[in-house]
């Protein structure tokens, strides 16, 4: 129920709505300043989920934004930066910033990217690189997998889910190509609880491509209590097309 839920920018606060709104399960709630938005993004079946509010904005360089229930309880925050944005989109004006996967923190600038629609969003509607999570019920799992960095909406990401023996860990994640070499470091002294998601992105330290192939997944989480260590490793194939 929707019904008093706020939303707190630098320098506003908004309410979503005063009655009570039942949202559906997967369903989605767009919240406006402009009814330009029903027919750019063809939202009409949706005229029911979308709050508008003529004086909200945001800032394009970026803003904090805090959602709270009607008893101010968080439900979830996030200070977004415009250099989140995917650099192969030299222009990001009207193209709006989407999160990768649900399970991932929303302050984490790898769980955002720029939306790959042609029209630029995806209000309503499931957002554009959107990546679907698989639970590790024990070890690593990663999916989907192969996945295709191409930046066509498809697969672009992958994540990465983890589930440790030991309930609180320094862990360490890094990957390999197939001649061993270590291309990317995702975490490094991180402290984890047991289980953990994140996203890899195809890209190795310096910000470039990697090429498509197999890579391995190596992990180690140290519990500092009793010097155990807990080792893990996968193997994730990064697929691209081929011209």
């Amino acid at each position: 129920n929707l019904g008093g839920w706020k939303i707190y920018t630098n320098d506003d606060i908004y309410k979503i709505t005063s009655v009570p709104f039942m949202l559906p399960p997967k369903k989605y709630f767009v919240f406006a300043a402009d009814s330009i938005i029903i027919g750019k993004y063809k939202l009409q079946s949706a005229l029911n989920s979308i709050a508008g509010i003529s004086d909200f904005g945001l800032s394009a360089a970026g803003e904090v934004i805090i959602v709270k229930d009607i008893f101010s309880n968080v439900i979830d925050s996030i200070y977004y930066s415009d250099k989140w944005h995917n650099k192969n989109f030299l222009v990001t004006k009207n193209r709006s910033l989407e999160r990768i996967a649900i399970e991932v923190n929303s302050n984490n600038p790898s769980n955002w990217s720029s939306c790959v629609s042609d029209i630029g969003g995806t209000p309503g509607n499931e957002n554009s690189i959107f990546a679907a999570s698989v639970s590790a019920s024990s070890g690593i799992l990663v999916s989907p997998n192969p996945f295709s960095p191409d930046n066509d909406g498809f697969e672009d990401h992958t994540i990465i889910n983890y589930s440790l023996n030991q309930i609180v860990s320094q862990v360490r994640l890094k990957v390999f190509d197939s001649k061993g070499r270590i291309v990317r470091t995702l975490l490094n002294n991180y402290t984890s609880g047991s289980k953990g998601s994140l996203i890899f992105d195809g890209r190795d330290d310096e910000g470039n491509a990697l090429r498509m192939g197999i890579y391995i997944i190596f992990m180690e989480a140290l519990n500092e209590t009793n010097g155990v260590v807990q080792t893990l490793k996968t193997t994730v194939v990064i697929a691209r097309k081929l011209n």
